[in-house]
């Protein structure tokens, strides 16, 4: 019963969320085009420094890299139109065999020169990756003298830890061990049994033939 109860405890501990949804920022500029100036300054959270997207012939662009794939769910992107006609907008993607693969939709931002800015881009991720979108591509297209202050992006990452996996595993090996222990500790009573009913048969045998 101790066993089983052990066993059952370290079971529900296993069995909990894998980890817990978490904040992921972007680290890496993965590429620009057009005209960026200080894009390193579009990393990690928002602190006031932004890189400037400007709008030039042909569009510009930043691409960001998070730190790991996100759902694309709540992505929050903190930054300001130079002006409240400037264009921008954003779209997911990730590297697939070495490659960058982006959805096919570009999402524009809300209008105005608001400061914060929610997207939903979990169904253009599922779109490009089953196990989540790591890229955030940021372009300015319109209209001349058009741009944007990046200042952050961030998503929500659900993918495990690896300190998590290796104690699920340990918590599973742990309770195979103890069931194999109780199993053999349960077949080396049964023989100590059977042995022990034997010597009493024969015993009771010796006495009657006396």
């Amino acid at each position: 019963m101790r066993v089983l109860i052990a066993a059952f405890l370290l079971l529900a501990g296993v069995a909990q969320p894998a980890a817990a949804a978490t904040t992921v920022y972007a680290t890496t500029v993965f590429g620009t085009t057009g005209t960026v100036t200080t894009p390193g300054a579009a990393l990690g959270p928002g602190d006031g420094a932004s890189a400037t997207i400007l709008r030039v012939p042909g569009g510009s662009s930043i691409t960001l890299q998070l730190s790991k794939p996100a759902t694309g769910l709540n992505i929050v992107v903190a930054g300001q139109r130079l002006t409240a006609a400037s264009n921008v907008q954003i779209t997911i993607g990730e590297i697939i065999g070495g490659v960058a693969i982006f959805a096919t939709t570009n999402f524009n931002f809300p209008g105005g020169l608001g400061s914060i800015h929610n997207f939903d881009l979990s169904a253009a991720c599922a779109g490009v990756s089953a196990t989540g979108c790591s890229l955030l591509r940021i372009r300015v297209t319109s209209p001349p003298g058009g741009g944007f202050l990046l200042d952050g992006v961030s998503g929500v990452s659900a993918a495990p830890e690896a300190s998590m996996w290796a104690m699920m595993l340990i918590g599973f090996g742990a309770v195979a061990w103890r069931l194999k222990k109780h199993r053999g500790s349960r077949a080396h009573f049964a023989r100590i049994n059977v042995q022990s009913l034997q010597l009493l048969a024969n015993g009771q045998a010796s006495f009657k033939g006396s």
